[in-house]
């Protein structure tokens, strides 16, 4: 981006006379700038809708401000160099306004800012005829009790950012019925976002086979099932968080398993140790086993190996879940420990 630094400079004083002047206590307007995120593809689409219950028509829109705290994230407009602090139109392919508006976009960076931040402004499209109509159609016009068409901003999926949620926008009123207390006409409101979106997805992870027998030391395909919901995005991102175990694992245990990514398919060794455990996780020592096996209760012979596999997932708006399921190679094939072991069964495959 070429940045223009006189004007910056210039405007940048101006912008912080204004936003440190005695601040003007306007009456509580009935005006809210609702927003959520959804998955899209590759690209996160930020929506936006105005609900106007106040008196008055609002004809024009900011989505963030150049204010601290109240733009939108730079990224990625600010990466392309088409975009600055002068207005600029923005696309079918970035901006779907709201109904009968159009999308302009500002790049701008302060001294007192660490990156470059944005605005979006939406204004109607009879603005920008050439030449312009003798009379305003209205079509733009968010009408008293009213709630706006949906307006969309689409960004790839790697710039995603709760910023364009959390921002502040500004409404502009078109006549005179919404004043303050002391009766003096409001002529524009601002406000922060109302993030809709607040509940986190639900999640659930079944895998196939969950068990591995016998322990040969083979590496066995593995498929997760993902079922997820959630409020307002249909396709929360899903991510394999971490395969673990309750033994120490070898590096040939886990394979072809992309940590990070959407990945549903891997393998995991059918291994576990072998030898008795005490309680407490120390080996016992073989000859004593033999003699005192018979005393050993349920609780005393070791489970095998437990795989835990965890998945999260984030919808568009930030929230985040995780779910785990679990893949066992078990220590022995008895389905009860203590039935097999009074019935005298086969008490040598115990430690197989």
């Amino acid at each position: 981006m070429k940045i223009q630094l006189n004007r910056q400079a210039i405007i940048g004083a101006i912008f912080l006379i204004a936003n440190f002047a005695p601040l003007v206590v306007y009456a509580d307007v009935p005006i809210k700038i609702n927003a959520w995120g959804i998955h899209q593809g590759e690209k996160i689409v930020y929506r936006y809708q105005i609900v106007n219950n106040s008196y008055s028509i609002i004809y024009q829109a900011s989505i963030g401000l150049n204010a601290p705290g109240k733009e939108l994230p730079g990224k990625p407009w600010s990466l392309n160099p088409a975009y600055s602090d002068i207005p600029v139109q923005l696309s079918t392919e970035h901006c779907k306004p709201f109904y009968y508006m159009d999308c302009s976009i500002v790049v701008f960076q302060f001294d007192y800012m660490p990156e470059p931040k944005t605005k979006i402004m939406m204004r109607g499209v009879e603005n920008s005829m050439t030449p312009p109509p003798k009379k305003s159609s209205g079509a733009n016009f968010i009408w008293p009790g009213t709630q706006s068409s949906i307006a969309e901003l689409y960004v790839p999926k790697e710039y995603q950012s709760t910023g364009y949620l959390t921002a502040y926008g500004q409404v502009y009123l078109l006549d005179n019925n919404t004043r303050n207390p002391d009766g003096t006409v409001i002529t524009s409101v601002e406000m922060p976002f109302t993030k809709l979106d607040n509940a986190l997805p639900t999640l659930s992870v079944k895998l196939t086979p969950d068990t591995l027998w016998s322990p040969n030391e083979k590496s066995v395909p593995i498929t997760a099932a993902i079922t997820t919901q959630d409020d307002y995005d249909p396709e929360p991102e899903i991510k394999l968080e971490s395969i673990t175990a309750n033994e120490k694992l070898e590096a040939e245990d886990i394979r072809d398993a992309a940590l990070g990514t959407d990945d549903r398919q891997f393998r995991l060794r059918a291994e576990r140790r072998g030898e008795w455990d005490n309680r407490d996780g120390r080996e016992r020592d073989d000859r004593r086993e033999k003699d005192h096996r018979s005393d050993i209760d349920a609780a005393t012979v070791p489970t095998g190996r437990i795989y835990t596999v965890t998945y999260s997932a984030t919808d568009a708006s930030g929230n985040k879940t995780t779910a785990s399921a679990t893949v066992t190679v078990p220590h022995d094939q008895r389905k009860n420990d203590r039935d097999e072991k009074d019935k005298g069964g086969d008490k040598d495959k115990w430690n197989r």
